[in-house]
Order: C-alpha cells, then structure tokens, then sequence
C-alpha cells in the first residue's frame, strides 16, 4: 500500500509542474517497446535477474498526462524439484495506467506511472491450475526525445501484489 501512495504522490507532484515547452507540444498515439531486468521475491521462482519484454501503446492528452495500455513477459524459471512445496510464481503481466510526465526541457523529462493489470501465477505442479490475480504497478522513469517522434527511456517499476521488481529500458514513437 505504501508503494502506490508514494507512485499517487509522485503523479500528482509531475502532473502539477508546469511544463516549459508547452506551446510545441502536440497530443498524440504512441507505441513503444521495452526490455527489462526483472527479479521477484518467491520461493518458487529463480529470481536470477530474468529478461522481460514488454510492449506498450498509449496516448499523450497533454505535456502532463498520459494513458497506456501493456502487456509484458516476466519468465521466470520455477524451482520445479521433486521435494518442494506446491505454489505459483508470475509468468506473464498485462494491465492499464496513468502516466506523469514532468518535461524538464525540450528533450529531457521524468515521468511516472500508476496502474492495475493482471498477472499469470503459473504453478509449480502439473496437478494445480494456473491462475490470475489482480496486480497493482508503480513505476518511475526518465525519457530522453531525440524529436517529437522518437524517444529513449530508462524505468524502475514495481508490481506491489506479486512483488517483481522491474529496471527496463525502452524506445518509443509518437505519431
């Protein structure tokens, strides 16, 4: 809970920054791709630092705010050992957030995200059902824009229920 307090500060402190290129922004669609370190806090799942990809689409309403839709892999590999215990570990996420954007000037600028999605809990038995829960994100980041299409960004985010830690990187394009 405390994560997505401080993700809910973080929006509302980037959304209320007045941004200093305001009259060249242009609203608009955009599609970006990331990859990801990713390392989760269970017993059933090798946390050795997993590459995750992730896709994303969303639109940019104003220089402040932002909406998307994404999905992500996470792969973890399970400990599948005969001795172990039965339980679940997170294979696969997709959800929806808010995005803060504070621009700092013409290329550079820090943003946030909040958001809810759902995340696959594989199991470690044959004989369990995989299952879904409801999993809450907060993130952080700073994006650099070579143009008003093309940009970089580098995230640190957090999914609170299944606790998977996500540092990525990614590109994106405005249209």
């Amino acid at each position: 809970m405390r994560h997505i307090l401080c993700g809910a500060t973080a929006l509302v402190v980037l959304g209320a920054a007045a941004p200093a290129y305001a009259q060249s922004f242009q609203p608009g669609l955009y599609v970006g791709v990331d990859a990801a370190r990713a390392s989760v806090s269970s017993k059933y799942a090798d946390s050795s630092n997993d590459i995750s990809l992730g896709a994303n689409t969303g639109y940019q309403f104003t220089p402040n705010l932002g909406f998307e839709v994404y999905t992500r892999t996470l792969s973890f590999n399970p400990f599948r050992g005969f001795l172990s215990e039965p339980g679940y570990y997170p294979d696969q996420h997709y959800g929806i957030a808010l995005m803060g954007n504070m621009p700092l000037d013409a290329h550079f600028s820090l943003f946030g995200r909040a958001g809810v999605g759902r995340t696959t809990m594989k199991a470690t038995r044959s004989s369990m059902a995989d299952r879904t829960d409801t999993d809450p994100i907060v993130g952080l980041g700073a994006r650099y824009a070579f143009n008003r299409a093309w940009s970089v960004s580098v995230e640190g985010s957090y999914l609170t229920k299944s606790e998977v830690s996500l540092i990525s990187f990614g590109a994106r394009y405005q249209f």
